[in-house]
């Protein structure tokens, strides 16, 4: 494989296109396929090439990046009529940073591996500023030697990139942060619900919380922003997490382990997701704790609460 091999990227969403735009910024020769394809406009008119699909995407490259939304997305780019496997051949090298269950990326690096290409597991962590930044941080999964002929490309945009094991393990590291981040943001929710029930202020509260045992990346995001009505896109959404979700509890009964404190903050999540609110923001997730105060409120108070949280999620 040259220096600069050909990329191919398929997925540029709100963290694949910070990605991407960093490889081209690096100097890469960058091919790119959406299935929307206004999505990548942008990163064809900074010189990105277009491919129509992802059998052409794969055709193209050298190596074939993804950062697919979820498990339905990897099947349909990658095993689709037009998917990428149809497309790869020996020497080809695929890396895919999105979440979902570690038997399909399995399953992709054993197809990959029948026409004499590479699979590598890549799931990352950080969100979309750090991938702006080039600071994400990658838990790999796959053959040494394909984890660092990917090396090179995967620096455009992660600061640290940690071989875990085998195919498949760099994505249960990641269902493991996953567990940890949606009980995180579930306790930081109910401790923002909980200030501001009290009537306590919420960046003074945020300070000293943060400045002792209670501290947790996922509390420093969500206080003050969950007091307040967000109407700014981040990314990082309740529907998103809780689809996530799905696939924590599959590799946790695969090894048998019943979870306990995992379910109770995936129901927070089950709450405003069949709700209609799964495109906020996390840092909304108090406003399931506003639901539960209309639920069990007088019929005056809760005419007032219903009002209040309805004008929360319209803004």
């Amino acid at each position: 494989m040259s220096a600069l091999p050909r990329v191919g990227f398929v997925g540029a969403g709100v963290m694949g296109l910070p990605m991407a735009r960093r490889l081209l910024a690096a100097g890469h020769r960058l091919s790119v396929h959406a299935r929307t394809p206004a999505k990548v406009a942008a990163l064809i008119e900074a010189g990105a090439e277009p491919a129509e699909t992802p059998a052409r995407l794969a055709a193209e490259s050298d190596v074939i990046i993804g950062c697919l939304l979820d498990e339905k997305a990897v099947q349909e780019v990658y095993l689709g009529p037009d998917g990428i496997i149809t497309a790869v051949h020996a020497g080809h090298l695929l890396v895919e940073h999105g979440t979902f269950a570690p038997r399909v990326a399995r399953d992709l690096a054993e197809q990959a591996a029948e026409r004499g290409a590479g699979f590598v597991d890549a799931p990352v962590t950080g969100g979309p500023q750090r991938a702006y930044l080039g600071e994400l941080t990658c838990m790999a999964g796959g053959r040494a030697e394909h984890i660092e002929a990917a090396r090179p490309l995967l620096a455009a945009y992660c600061r640290d990139i940690s071989h875990v094991g085998p195919v498949g393990t760099g994505l249960e590291l990641k269902l493991v942060n996953q567990l940890l981040v949606s009980v995180h943001v579930a306790a930081a929710a109910e401790a923002a619900a909980l200030v501001g029930r009290l009537g306590l202020p919420a960046q003074l509260a945020k300070s000293v919380l943060m400045s002792g045992w209670a501290a947790s990346a996922m509390l420093d995001y969500c206080l003050p922003a969950a007091l307040t009505p967000s109407t700014v896109p981040t990314g990082a959404t309740i529907g998103g997490l809780s689809a996530v979700q799905d696939a924590v509890a599959e590799i946790s009964s695969t090894v048998d382990l019943p979870l306990r404190v995992f379910p109770a903050a995936r129901q927070v999540f089950t709450v405003l997701t069949d709700a209609g609110a799964g495109s906020r923001d996390i840092a909304q997730l108090a406003r399931a704790y506003d639901r539960e105060q209309s639920a069990h409120a007088p019929s005056s108070a809760r005419v007032t609460s219903h009002v209040t949280s309805s004008t929360a999620e319209a803004n």
